[in-house]
């Protein structure tokens, strides 16, 4: 090849083919994770609803319709919304610490042990967070419930809520349940 400051076109292309082929694989990613997100949420979807249709009645008089929406609309969401961006930073998190870590320890092999204590700590700890935040995921799918179920029951009975003008009592209400959903998912101190 000859030297780019004599010719430039050939360094051009390869820089080129090497733009086109990352551009072709981040396009190839992207296209597989929405679909496989779909595939994931066309099959819990029908999973959820193949159960649901075959509960008994019972389980519709003890279990708040809200509750019912809720996990569905709660899991639907993950599966479309965070799965995919969880995978992908999980993987570019483990290649970038792969990456790193080679680097380090080929750059300062002294720096190993350290590094091993560290990553133990990490073992260590990371449970826990994961527990907490399941905790604290579970109490805020808990603290939705009412809010659709309160919105579930004013559709059934808004005519008797408008005959009664009754309007900003169930309004109250309703913001009250959001209120108590936003204080689970924000932190106000």
């Amino acid at each position: 090849m000859p030297p780019p400051d004599v010719n430039v076109r050939p360094w051009l292309l390869i820089y080129l083919y090497i733009s086109m082929a990352g551009a072709f694989s981040v396009l190839a990613y992207i296209s597989l994770g929405y679909y496989a997100s779909l595939q994931a949420s066309r099959s819990l979807f029908f999973r959820l609803l193949g159960r649901l249709t075959r509960a008994p009645a019972r389980f519709f008089d003890t279990t708040p319709i809200g509750r019912i929406l809720n996990r569905f609309t709660t899991d639907i969401n993950t599966i479309d919304g965070a799965l995919q961006a969880s995978a992908r930073a999980a993987l570019s998190g483990v290649l970038n610490f792969l990456a790193s870590f080679t680097v380090i320890i080929v750059v300062i092999p002294t720096l190993a042990p350290f590094a091993l204590v560290i990553a133990w700590l990490y073992i260590r700890i990371a449970p826990r967070f994961v527990q907490a935040q399941r905790d604290l995921r579970r109490l805020e799918s808990i603290s939705l419930s009412p809010a659709f179920a309160g919105f579930d029951e004013l559709l059934r009975g808004l005519s008797h809520v408008r005959a009664f003008a009754m309007e900003s009592r169930y309004q109250d209400r309703f913001y009250e349940k959001v209120d108590k959903f936003q204080s689970f998912d924000h932190v106000y101190v």
